[in-house]
């Protein structure tokens, strides 16, 4: 019978070839086996072996410079990289745009049906995800910068049934990094004390039908048997472990473990009476207001997340359940740094089949923050201000939901401020979010509007839509605002002004506010 023991975080890098493709899953930090980053990186200090992999991985892999790819940030190791999302490594990303390793961006979904696909041993994977965008290869690949341009895509075209798909080629990893809590002396691995199931088995499973290695990152390594149905890794699949320490073994940015984050305990969930209100509270009410009884709903990061507490606050979770594609179905997702993991959660489904659920059209709504806007409704979130970010799995999410919310404030970097439940502007901001040609295509509006989806921009000035000619349109203004100063003057494009444009309701500046399911 076999009888595990911890292998050196360090050491056990030997066993991994030049020219490895490695594949793992992370949400930031939360999800990361980030031992394994820092041991191959230090593994390659010392021996310059291996060389020139290739990394992939579903979603961000950092939080802040020095974590998480940055410790791959050495010259010779990394060849290419395949994510949907880079800003949270800031070494990373701006060797991106020096060209030091090919970089390619694919839809965080898309990624994770593209492990399955590879434990499957299958021919990769065909979705109508990513079409119009930068993804789809008429426009960018995915391709982000010279280096990757100069390789063989990832994706291609191709008509089923007359109508256009994308082909999304396999990814033939043969080196899987997980992670999870325990690890027992049979190698079967229990994520008890993760916040979210990712895509361990599906890592696992493709890396060892390769061929390959499979390294597993948990807390402890237990002499007694975890029970089949905490099992979701089974040892078969597990080459090696290593003990993480705890501050590479993260729920959060800042939080190792707390049994909410974990659903292993339900919290008894307050908020605070409000006392003043920001702009920012008005945006998220506004966004609030627009989501049906009963209907499950999508949120993101930054300012889309808060508006959980709206939620909250109004005791609707039981009648508006969220969606994040982490895979925590209800209860109340975390917000700020803590985003992915829910609190209270009715499920905790896989990653991969919560955008299964998505891609074929589950979401009733989604909420989400947005750069760049153009007259068409097209939205730029991947090239911003000179650096790369990336969709993460906002391709996906759209792609699926039918009513398509974005939030944020009407100019970057501007101030505003509420007196007697009017819009004061304080400094008009020093960048347009609204602008005639986008850098990147992040969000096709007009595939979305052909398929009969709801389009709204809620911004801190005005709320707009898209017509039926797909122009977007003004359909409100805060009050205290003036049209022409500050809505049309501070526009690069003139929008298509609605015959029945009026101002934003007035309730919603009113500490009292209520959500319409609740008057």
């Amino acid at each position: 019978m076999r009888n595990l023991q911890a292998s050196n975080y360090i050491e056990v890098m030997a066993k991994i070839p030049d020219q490895a493709i490695i594949a793992t899953t992370s949400f930031g930090i939360g999800g990361m086996p980030e031992q394994l980053f820092a041991g191959l990186g230090e593994y390659y200090r010392q021996h310059q072996s291996p060389r020139a992999i290739t990394f992939i991985s579903t979603a961000g892999l950092g939080m802040g410079e020095g974590r998480g790819l940055d410790h791959l940030i050495v010259p010779g190791l990394l060849k290419r990289v395949v994510s949907s999302y880079l800003f949270l490594c800031p070494l990373a990303e701006a060797l991106a745009r020096q060209d030091a390793y090919e970089l390619f961006m694919l839809p965080q979904g898309i990624i994770g049906q593209l492990y399955q696909n590879a434990a499957q041993r299958g021919p990769g994977v065909f979705s109508q995800v990513g079409l119009d965008t930068f993804i789809d290869p008429r426009l960018q690949a995915g391709q982000m910068n010279p280096s990757a341009q100069a390789q063989t895509p990832y994706v291609s075209t191709c008509q089923i049934d007359g109508q256009p798909y994308l082909h999304y080629r396999p990814l033939n990893f043969n080196v899987a990094f997980i992670k999870g809590t325990f690890a027992d002396r049979q190698g079967n691995i229990s994520l008890k004390h993760e916040t979210n199931r990712l895509e361990q088995f599906s890592l696992a499973a493709g890396a060892k039908n390769a061929g390959g290695l499979v390294i597993a990152q948990v807390e402890e390594i237990i002499d007694k048997k975890i029970p089949a149905h905490e099992v979701v890794v089974p040892g078969h699949l597990v080459d090696e472990v290593v003990i993480g320490q705890s501050h590479y073994h993260q729920q959060t940015p800042f939080i190792h473990y707390s049994p909410y984050l974990s659903n292993e305990q339900t919290k008894e969930l307050s908020f605070e009476t409000q006392t003043s209100l920001t702009i920012e509270d008005i945006i998220l009410r506004r966004a609030a207001s627009e989501l049906p009884d009963y209907s499950l709903v999508n949120i993101g990061n930054g300012l889309a997340s808060r508006i959980n507490r709206v939620i909250g606050e109004q005791g609707l979770l039981d009648r508006i359940k969220f969606a994040i594609d982490f895979g925590g179905y209800g209860g109340y997702p975390c917000s700020g740094y803590d985003y992915g993991p829910s609190i209270n959660a009715e499920a905790i489904l896989a990653s991969q089949d919560m955008f299964s659920l998505f891609h074929g059209g589950g979401l009733d709504a989604t909420i989400l923050g947005f750069g760049q806007l153009d007259p068409y409704g097209n939205m730029n979130s991947t090239l911003l201000g000179g650096k790369i970010y990336g969709p993460g799995g906002m391709i996906d999410i759209t792609h699926g939901a039918q009513k398509i919310i974005f939030i944020g404030e009407f100019r970057q970097g501007e101030q505003v401020e509420l007196v007697d439940q009017q819009v004061r502007i304080l400094h008009s901001g020093n960048h347009d979010k609204f602008v005639k040609k986008l850098v990147n295509i992040s969000f096709a509006s007009g595939i979305q509007l052909n398929a009969g989806k709801e389009i709204m921009v809620i911004t801190s000035r005005a709320v707009f839509d898209l017509d039926r000619q797909g122009k977007l349109r003004l359909i409100e203004i805060a009050p205290g605002l003036d049209l022409e100063q500050d809505i049309l003057q501070q526009l690069s494009f003139q929008p298509v002004i609605s015959p029945s444009l009026k101002k934003m309701d007035s309730s919603l500046f009113d500490l009292a506010w209520q959500h319409p399911l609740c008057r």
